[in-house]
């Protein structure tokens, strides 16, 4: 009895200095100068990711001194689940981006999020625990798994938090702080369940329904937060406050669900819960139940599953495209997720409200009257010297290859500026194609913040490839 108050009471007092902490970090990086060169950004974002993992390892740690694991499993733990979340960054941008996010409806968004992008970082953080500790001699008691599978989404957490710091080009420290606390809340805690649960596997024998049931349960968990989190992002600007009580709301939810399994999993390793259990098996490294066959195949499994929805609907979205029906004599499509923003008369002009960044990639298409025989060479050097003169720290970056629009030549021109949006001050980059149509010259703009510049820039071609004026077949 006094052992069960004894630990009640110790993960209460570490819970409350690791909620402090995490708060104190929180404030330092209200205050931090925000750097501007590329090696300040990664380093600002190397630092604002690791200390969120630090903290809550450590708090973990403390509940785990009976039998502490081993520093160098765990440290291997976490560089692995930063290794899957580095080769899984990739796939699930490209499918946010250009699929996921393509889509106007928030409830076929919430599904493709789940079976494609939360199912891949599920299996993967599962996958690390299974093939790097699982089989060790070190994996022997209920809490083991808690803590490694905590390790593993740490580390998933702290590749996307430094990705969120370096894509955004430039994000106020404040905004990169509560971004990598929310990722190591949400990760860790995942990472967490799952590795209770196959470390019930191992310790009690548990089949593969249990496994495929928490790996449900976490990945469902996982796309449900990442789409409640882009649907804030692209219906509200930036607010660190409300970001910041949003992190403290998921901190005391994320601490309540981890006590209750780390509690569980205490109770299993002391014997007060009683439990169908494999102990004599515990420490084999080659386990019983067929697992190679029976419970790898569900990762396995799951993994492809996850790449067929994300290819294959990224396949779909190549023809989820709207079709232009405005005042401008030309025909083109353009994303049907991006919305149609109010403007001038004869502009028009669209916006991902769920890109990344504080300025949302954005395409406006303009035109202007030719004036008589000035040519579009003539006409685009003019544009350009407008440009210079009307944003601050204008940058003509260079010109791109002539493309064609509507079946004639154009010209691009690449830039950069600085601008001002309601977070603060950002970088834009830049690139404006200049055609001449009939009697009109039409300017098709898009821009983006550097980091994200280059995901959207497809679907700028796309757009541009599918122009055509009005009467022509």
């Amino acid at each position: 009895m006094e052992d069960a108050v004894s630990l009640r009471r110790s993960i209460w007092i570490s819970s409350l200095i690791t909620l402090v902490v995490l708060a104190i970090f929180v404030g330092i990086s209200a205050v931090i100068p925000r750097p501007h060169d590329p090696l300040g950004l990664l380093s600002l974002g190397i630092i604002l990711a690791l200390v969120p993992a630090i903290v809550w390892m450590g708090f973990f740690n403390q509940q785990d001194r009976a039998e502490p694991e081993p520093k160098r499993l765990i440290a291997r733990t976490f560089a692995f689940g930063a290794l899957a979340a580095a080769a899984a960054a990739p796939f699930a941008s490209q499918v946010a981006d250009q699929t996921v996010d393509q889509f106007p409806n928030v409830v076929v968004r919430l599904i493709l999020t789940v079976l494609s992008i939360s199912l891949m970082q599920e299996v993967l953080k599962l996958a690390v625990v299974r093939y790097v500790v699982l089989g060790t001699p070190e994996f022997d008691r209920h809490p083991d798994g808690i803590v490694y599978g905590l390790a593993s989404g740490l580390g998933f957490a702290t590749i996307l938090t430094i990705a969120f710091v370096v894509q955004a080009g430039g994000v106020i420290p404040l905004a990169g702080a509560i971004r990598a606390v929310d990722n190591a809340l949400v990760h860790g805690v995942l990472g967490a369940v799952t590795g209770y649960y196959i470390g019930r596997v191992k310790i009690d024998g548990k089949r593969l329904p249990w496994l495929a049931s928490g790996l449900a349960v976490v990945t469902v968990i996982n796309g449900a937060y990442q789409t409640l989190q882009h649907e804030l992002e692209s219906r509200f600007a930036y607010n660190p406050f409300l970001d910041l009580a949003g992190a403290v709301v998921l901190a005391v939810v994320v601490g309540a669900v981890l006590f209750y399994f780390f509690r569980l999993a205490m109770r299993r390793a002391v014997g007060d819960l009683s439990t169908v259990s494999v102990q004599a098996h515990a420490r084999d490294k080659d386990m019983p139940w067929d697992i190679s066959v029976r419970y790898d195949w569900l990762l396995i499994g799951a993994f492809v599953l996850s790449l067929v929805v994300g290819l294959g609907s990224g396949i779909v979205t190549d023809n989820a495209s709207q079709q232009y029906s405005g005042d401008l004599p030309l025909r083109f499509s353009f994303p049907s997720g991006w919305a149609v923003q109010g403007g001038e008369v004869g502009n028009f002009t669209i916006r991902d409200l769920a890109g990344q960044g504080l300025y949302k990639p954005t395409v406006t298409i303009e035109s202007t009257k030719s004036q008589g025989d000035i040519s579009l060479d003539l006409s685009a050097a003019q544009r350009a010297g407008d440009l210079g003169s009307a944003r601050t720290y204008f940058s003509q970056l260079g010109e791109r290859t002539p493309t064609q629009i509507g079946g004639q030549e154009a010209l691009q021109m690449e830039y950069e500026y600085a601008t001002q949006v309601d977070a603060g001050p950002v970088v834009v980059h830049g690139i404006e194609s200049y055609v001449k149509l009939g009697d009109r010259i039409y300017i098709f703009r898009y821009e983006a913040e550097p980091g994200a510049f280059e995901q959207s820039l497809p679907l700028y071609q796309k757009l541009l490839n599918s122009v055509s004026p009005v009467g022509a077949k």
